[in-house]
């Protein structure tokens, strides 16, 4: 209760209000700590601590907005926010609106950060234009009810406390004079401006890159705000093309070209233009009796959970795959080149980087620009078929696909829909059926057909099939059961081509859209692109169980996939023929995600922040960051890594043979 009239009592409620959002926006800081305590166990206590004082800064940026509009409401002269009822309920609707919003921002991130390791962003809002997709995975995946539970306790929380608050502050109180209002409303008006910025003495405004204050990535990630870096990547850097182009214009590397062109053997551009990289590769002899080739993508195939790899589980969760390794060529230093399926299929089929944008499969830009494994092959007389398990229409796949290379599309409407389980459609093995059975009836003509798995997402549906399940009482028993699912699916899928005649000449290629994160260090963890790849030739009775260590990602499918098929084409895809000893170029691997670049070479992993630090780890172990130690090594390799970035841009604006 305020007695005197020389106080302002709006500008006390609005700083009073704002101290509470900072309680507020703590606790679900601290909720977000003990939900994934697990990524806490290396850090310090004083260190987790920096983290919530930093991550103050952050809240408060959010909280000035609000306070700013709250202060001109509440002290508008003669109607201010003791005079008038209705300023009054107007003011307190729109904290609570405002309030809402926030803390389901908050509630959201949690899950967001446990699955991605990163603060939410616009990333969470790529599948906007499938609600019905997104609503069924959530409410699958996650425990919806116990969440939302938590959500409505905190917010009747501050719903209780901010109308004690006001009959304290606003209706107990001697009202102010209006004189006074305006006297130190620009006083706490200026907190609020400072605020905003995050800092002061500097005309640039903080950045998220200002919360990598340690060389502890789960701290740093804590002190994030999720509603800071989901309206940042909303309103300054979601991915819009023209934001995306400004991206490119202002990153530009000087010889970026030539840069890219020695990392694949190539020698420089005399012309100096920025025209597609392209290596015409001949084979002499080309191979008379080519092979099929059956390309399949895994859902989720990390290489932390498969026993010929490193699997990091008490169960054996990869039978079917270890016993096809031993008969096949398996790479054990391979990555994927971004978190999701799209890129996946963009990277292991085009060879092509992810960009930062929006889903490029979704984008007019993405027709008849990528030139990979379907337009090679066709061109070569193979029919191209692409097999997935659910909407033909999510993610655009089916209209990217056709108009990039395959001939034909299978989708939900292709099965029995009463063996639809879930929105993900049919399960892993009715997909492998349904593609044996097309494919033996194409009468000897070659083909390729890429098949991409589901099974092994959330919710994690799988039907009642013969295979050892892990006990319901284990760890996550639902996703590993669903893992070991799409394990026997594939192990049944190649016994079928094995004990078929008609497939003895084809190539079977095994790898994953993407890994899993598995006890994260840093924001863009490696556990997460680490994937096998496995090739194997059914009915070949060459050399079996090779397992080469040479590092690799999705980028060098294509044309690894070639040098078997062993037919004469233009390789316009970023990667090579890892099979190939002779040639002149660097194993790298690059990788991408929301405005992060992920670049591995030799014994080093980079990880370029466009808006924060760069992060140096020396491989295998990853713990220490040691960019301080190798400025030369990070200043090598972001050239690279951002080389290739804006060299992948300027060939996606240009048709092939340009």
């Amino acid at each position: 209760m305020i007695k005197t009239r020389f106080i302002s009592v709006p500008a006390v409620y609005t700083l009073s209000t704002a101290a509470v959002l900072l309680l507020f926006l703590g606790l679900w800081r601290f909720i977000l700590l003990v939900l994934t305590g697990g990524l806490s166990s290396e850090v310090p206590g004083a260190v987790l601590g920096k983290a919530f004082l930093v991550g103050m800064r952050f809240d408060f940026i959010i909280i000035s907005y609000i306070g700013t509009v709250l202060l001109i409401l509440s002290a508008i002269p003669f109607i201010d926010i003791q005079r008038s009822r209705i300023i009054r309920r107007i003011s307190f609707w729109l904290l609570l609106t405002f309030t809402a919003v926030i803390f389901f921002i908050n509630l959201a991130d949690i899950e967001f950060f446990k699955f991605f390791n990163a603060r939410l962003s616009g990333m969470a809002l790529i599948w906007y234009d499938t609600p019905e997709f997104i609503i069924s995975m959530v409410w699958g995946m996650f425990p919806v009810i116990r969440y939302l539970i938590l959500y409505a306790v905190i917010l009747a929380a501050f719903i209780l406390i901010m109308r004690r608050l006001q009959r304290k502050v606003i209706v107990n109180s001697v009202n102010s004079h209006w004189l006074i209002n305006l006297l130190y409303a620009p006083a706490v008006l200026i907190i609020f401006i400072y605020g905003s910025v995050g800092r002061t003495g500097t005309d640039a405004p903080m950045r998220w890159g200002a919360a990598y204050f340690s060389e502890y990535d789960y701290a740093n990630l804590l002190a994030l705000n999720p509603t800071y870096t989901l309206v940042r990547d909303l309103f300054y850097d979601a991915g819009s093309k023209e934001q995306v182009k400004k991206l490119v214009a202002d990153m530009t590397i000087p010889g970026a070209d030539d840069e890219v062109r020695e990392l694949l053997g190539l020698p420089p551009d005399s012309a100096g233009l920025r025209s597609r990289i392209v290596r015409p590769v001949r084979f002499t002899p080309s191979d008379s009796n080519p092979p099929n080739v059956i390309f399949i993508i895994m859902e989720s195939l990390s290489s932390h959970k498969i026993d010929v790899l490193d699997n990091k589980y008490p169960w054996r969760l990869s039978p079917c795959f270890d016993s096809l390794a031993e008969k096949s060529i398996l790479f054990t230093n391979f990555y994927s080149n971004g978190m999701h399926t799209y890129c996946g299929l963009i990277s292991a089929i085009y060879g092509s980087p992810h960009l930062f944008s929006k889903i490029i499969i979704k984008q007019v830009s993405g027709e008849n620009h990528f030139w990979g494994l379907p337009s090679i092959l066709k061109q070569h007389g193979y029919e191209t078929h692409f097999f997935s398990t659910q909407d033909p229409h999510f993610d655009n796949m089916m209209g990217f696909m056709k108009a990039n290379g395959f001939m034909y599309y299978y989708s939900i409407y292709d099965y029995d829909q009463s063996q639809k389980l879930s929105h993900l459609g049919v399960p892993d093995h009715i997909m492998f059926d349904s593609a044996f059975a097309k494919l033996g009836r194409l009468e000897g003509r070659p083909f390729l057909a890429t098949l991409l798995t589901t099974s092994n997402h959330g919710p994690w549906k799988i039907p009642d099939v013969p295979f050892e399940r892990i006990p319901d009482t284990a760890f996550e028993a639902e996703r590993q059961n669903a893992f070991k699912y799409a394990d026997w699916a594939l192990g049944r899928f190649i016994d079928k081509l094995e004990n078929d005649p008609y497939f003895d000449n084809t190539l079977v290629v095994v790898t994953g859209d993407h890994g899993f994160f598995y006890n994260p260090t840093s924001d863009l963890d490696l556990s997460f692109f680490q994937v096998p790849l496995l090739i194997h030739r059914v009915g070949w009775n060459g050399e079996h169980g090779r397992r080469l260590p040479r590092l690799g990602s999705q980028l060098d499918i294509p044309a690894t996939v070639m040098g078997q098929v062993r037919l004469d084409y233009n390789n316009y895809t970023f990667g090579h023929d890892l099979l190939d000893t002779t040639a002149n170029v660097t194993d790298f691997v690059h990788t991408t995600e929301w405005y992060k670049v992920g670049y591995i070479e030799g014994d080093y992993y980079l990880i370029v922040r466009l808006d924060g630090p760069a992060s140096l780890f020396k491989l295998p172990d990853r713990t220490d960051d040691i960019a301080a130690e190798h400025p030369e090594i990070v200043e090598d390799y972001k050239k690279k890594a951002l080389s290739i970035y804006q060299t992948a841009y300027y060939n996606m604006k240009r048709p092939i043979g340009e």
